[in-house]
């Protein structure tokens, strides 16, 4: 990991692209009342030490059809072979994130699924997958919070945390 070095200007930068959640480096420069070539600099930087990459919209998964978010637990066999596993179930349709886990379970996955036919098409590859020896799949009812933006998720002191350690 690369060592990272960051200050109370580079948070306001990162605050803003996490909140806003585009890359428009004049509407930075005079929202936070910081020199375009200071943006440019810094948005440069950020790309080098890989904490920021591509410009990315978030699309609303119901409002394109997605209705179920699947939620399953997975446990395979321990031991050498789980980024083979966590490969194919990455490669599974509507797969939108997999964790490789600590404790009972090896795999977290989260899919987003159009219906029940779907849902079932899901469980049945998730189920066919090498590696995978037993699974246990939820649909969530309702979601309270599915952030991906990554800085909001902090109050200020937290952040004031990052920056001192920096």
């Amino acid at each position: 990991m690369t060592e990272i070095d960051l200050d109370e200007k580079d948070f306001k930068i990162l605050r803003w692209l996490d909140r806003e959640g585009d890359i428009d480096v004049d509407e930075v420069s005079d929202e936070l009342d910081i020199s375009t070539s200071t943006v440019y600099y810094r948005l440069d930087k950020y790309r080098k030490q890989d904490i920021l990459s591509g410009t990315v919209s978030k699309l609303d998964a119901q409002e394109l059809g997605l209705d179920l978010t699947a939620i399953t637990e997975i446990e395979s066999a321990h031991g050498p072979g789980h980024e083979e596993v966590g490969d194919r179930l990455c490669d599974i349709s509507g797969v939108q994130t997999v964790y490789f886990m600590l404790g009972e379970k090896s795999f977290k996955v989260i899919a987003h699924l159009r219906d029940h036919d779907h849902l079932q098409e899901y469980v049945d590859s998730v189920m066919a997958t090498d590696g995978v020896e037993r699974a246990s799949t939820q649909v969530a009812l309702k979601t309270f919070k599915d952030e991906e933006r990554l800085l909001v998720n902090y109050d200020d002191e937290d952040l004031e945390e990052l920056i001192v350690q920096a």
